[in-house]
């Protein structure tokens, strides 16, 4: 019997052979977006979770001007841990490590070992990580935990990687700049699904300015009251009186922390691409049902001649279940084959750390549970509309309101996607085209590195003729890439209110040719120039508004900052914020003086090149550096940065969000089309002796064209009223995140209404000029 069944479902979907194609395919597309996009969630979610403490274990956050979020998880102070140990009894153990990072600020340095270069990854800490951490001393002394020892612990996985079978213990491996460690232990490390994941220890360095702090709480601790301590707590003059201190759960650090956490797709875009993907199945589920309960219709005689014949419920639900559990199958071996092709750019993208029969796996159990769903829905609408009589059928004036909600629900979903996706290319076009940025870097890069000669380095740079423009940016901060900014307290200045708290501004060092190299843009008063006192600055919009100015021009205010005299300054003008970090991230209020503040700074040269020249234009910077530096072995500490490419970097996960979501855009309307395209062929097959009665009574193929259009075009305008109002409101809440944001037209509503009226014209023309034509006598006689 069930041989019986499969062929009856083979010959259904061979008949509808375009519905049925189309379905699977998009239901494999989105089992796919949606199967790999929870398996990344649950991996970002999951990180340090395999601690055996893990929901104990918090990472301390202390107040920090010099980030975006004006926290951050490091400090200079290494007695932090030691500290709360000591003074709140909830902590039941604490460390201070260091997680070891490049000259760039990212995660990872190079060693050398017999000549060859390494890329490892270091932590230095105290004896307190064995106590937090599972880890464990395999072979060798705990030589590397004692301060300025010059020993090193090395992981069993990472000794095998560079010895081989070769014992490690007592080899020497150079961390550059002079510094030889020797490794005097084997440790067993940890799972790489860490936030704090190491290949080697060293013991921690006091004086480092990165140390994180991660404490231990006891098990029943009132997390809340404990905040609430915490950030009122002090530390005293003697740890560098510390305040207003933040903790955040060690398994949420990895998407929950947006300064620290280095990824090339933000934790919020992964979200979305989940919610696409099962967006997309929705889709394509509705789809499938709206044709199913169409056919079911059409097929009631035989269903009917089947009860006669003894057929009982049971039979007919798996009759009619095959079809539906067979395009499932299809579907999720379609998704596999899918997921065969893209696993590796995943992999890459989301940096998981799994193999293909993992990846299979953990996704069969999230594409599981929606086929389990989606049975669930297909039983109950079969068992809803097999309990109804075809006469009953026939009189009900409600028949066709389940077809009309599923072709409402496919508008909605593609005409949202394909708004927002239009809206999202709209904001990411308007970030890199506009000039509300506050400066211009395009055709723009920076040369820094210390032991570069900034004042030789630019007259050899204007001998390139592809560059435009030099600049000596010694002392000045960069701002692609973001350059480090000097932070003064101002306690006093015009029209100050007696409630005011002290403020903290960026003092940053801007000549006049700064100013004009980045093209700063002046909102009132006059630019710095060359003849102005250093009492003369320039203040940020957000300044102006921090002060509390409205007009701002001639007001005065005075600095103070530990190791430089109490100064006063003079407002000459107002210019825009400058955002050059990412667009999500404010620009914090500023003045730029023309006058270098900072005592120590990285040697920087900026330049501009010709139109479409950079690749050119950098292999002649690099072979006169090379030349330059590479016999003193420091050209490997200077680099070279192209402005649009560190921006571009701030925009990667808005580039991907951009490419899915276009992507899935495509597979809604190529649902809603072919959807239309089925219901309508159906419909007409439903209603062809209607038609051919219309036809003998003088209708032409245009009445009965519009007497369909009608009711499409009605529904269209449903669905695009929803649409547009759901997809408004989500917009504006993702455009909040920017600092500057686009605008959000008329014609965007216009062009997607009269697109999805094209395509429902030609649908909906074409399949009723096919039955409009056919002979009304032939078909009379045929029903």
């Amino acid at each position: 019997m069930l041989i019986h069944y499969l062929k009856i479902a083979l010959r259904n979907m061979r008949k509808y052979k375009n519905q049925t194609l189309i379905n699977i395919v998009c239901l494999a597309v989105g089992f796919t977006c949606f199967a790999l996009s929870a398996l990344w969630i649950r991996y970002e979610m999951t990180f340090d979770s395999f601690h055996k403490n893990a929901k104990q274990l918090y990472v301390v956050y202390t107040p920090n001007p010099f980030t975006p979020s004006g926290y951050s998880n490091w400090s200079i102070n290494s007695l932090l841990a030691t500290h709360l140990k000591e003074t709140f009894p909830e902590v039941a153990d604490a460390v201070q490590l260091d997680p070891g990072r490049s000259l760039e600020g990212k995660r990872g340095i190079g060693v050398t070992f017999e000549g060859v270069e390494h890329q490892i990854l270091i932590i230095q800490a105290d004896t307190s990580l064995f106590k937090m951490f599972d880890i464990k001393i395999l072979e060798g002394s705990h030589d590397f935990l004692i301060p300025n020892s010059m020993k090193v612990a090395i992981t069993q996985e990472k000794a095998r990687q560079l010895f081989g079978n070769t014992d490690p213990i007592g080899k020497i491996v150079n961390f550059g700049f002079g510094k030889n460690l020797t490794i005097c232990a084997i440790v067993s490390g940890i799972p790489k699904r860490s936030n704090y994941f190491f290949e080697f220890i060293e013991p921690i360095n006091p004086n480092s300015s990165t140390n994180n702090t991660i404490i231990e709480l006891f098990p029943g601790t009132n997390v809340e009251a404990f905040e609430k301590k915490l950030y009122e707590h002090n530390t005293g003059a003697g740890r560098g009186n510390i305040s207003k201190m933040i903790i955040k759960p060690l398994t949420k650090l990895r998407y929950t922390d947006p300064d620290d956490i280095e990824r090339e797709v933000k934790f919020q875009h992964i979200l979305i691409f989940a919610i696409s993907g099962l967006l997309v199945v929705l889709c394509s589920l509705f789809n499938y049902l709206t044709l199913f309960v169409s056919r079911f219709r059409i097929r009631q005689k035989e269903l009917a001649l089947r009860v006669i014949c003894g057929a009982s419920n049971g039979s007919l639900l798996v009759m009619l279940s095959v079809e539906f559990v067979l395009m499932l199958l299809f579907a999720v071996t379609l998704g596999a084959i899918f997921t065969q092709l893209v696993h590796k750019p995943f992999l890459m993208l989301s940096e998981i750390q799994m193999n293909l029969s993992a990846v299979y796996l953990e996704s069969l159990m999230y594409v599981g549970e929606i086929v389990i769903v989606s049975l669930l829905v297909f039983w109950l609408t079969l068992f809803v509309f097999q309990r109804k009589s075809l006469n009953l059928s026939i009189r009900q004036g409600k028949k066709k309101l389940f077809r009309k909600i599923s072709v409402v629900v496919q508008l909605v979903i593609s005409i949202c996607f394909a708004f927002c996706a239009i809206v999202i290319f709209k904001q990411i076009y308007f970030l890199h085209n506009t000039a509300d940025l506050g400066f211009s870097f395009k055709n723009s890069g920076s040369i820094r590195g210390h032991g570069l000669n900034s004042e030789v380095l630019v007259s050899q740079l204007k001998q390139i003729p592809e560059i435009t423009e030099t600049l000596d940016g010694s002392g000045m901060m960069n701002l692609l890439p973001f350059g480090a900014r000097s932070i003064q307290i101002v306690r006093s200045w015009d029209d100050r209110t007696t409630d005011a708290e002290e403020m903290r501004l960026e003092s940053i060092y801007a000549s006049p040719e700064y100013i004009s190299f980045y093209e700063f843009r002046l909102l009132a008063g006059d630019m710095l120039t060359a003849a102005d006192p250093d009492t003369l600055v320039l203040l940020n919009e957000n300044a102006v508004k921090a002060f509390g100015w409205h007009d701002p021009i001639g007001k005065r205010f005075v600095t103070s900052r530990i190791g430089y005299l109490v100064k006063e300054f003079t407002v000459k003008g107002v210019i825009k914020n400058v955002y050059s970090l990412a667009p999500t991230i404010p620009d914090k209020p500023a003045y730029y003086i023309n006058e270098n503040l900072q005592m120590y700074y990285v040697p920087t040269v900026l330049f501009k090149y010709q139109e479409g020249m950079w690749k050119v234009c950098k292999e002649k910077i690099e072979k006169l550096l090379k030349n330059e530096y590479g016999n003193l072995g420091e050209f490997r500490f200077i680099t070279i940065h192209n402005a649009e490419e560190e921006y571009a970097k701030f925009m990667k996960s808005e580039n991907a969000l951009i490419k899915l979501l276009s992507f899935v855009s495509a597979i809604c309307v190529l649902i809603c089309v072919f959807g239309f395209v089925s219901l309508v062929s159906l419909t007409c097959e439903e209603r062809r002796k209607e038609i051919a009665i219309r036809k003998i009574n003088g209708a032409t193929a245009g009445d009965i064209l519009s007497m369909f259009a009608k009711e499409y075009f009605l529904l269209l305008i449903i669905g695009a009223a929803i649409a547009f109002t759901a997809g408004y409101f989500i917009m504006q809440r993702w455009l909040e995140h920017y600092m500057i944001r686009t605008s959000i037209p008329a014609w965007i509503y216009l062009a997607i209404i009269l697109v999805m009226a094209l395509v429902i014209t030609l649908c909906v023309g074409w399949q009723v000029y096919k039955s409009s034509i056919e002979n009304p006598a032939e078909v009379v006689k045929s029903e």
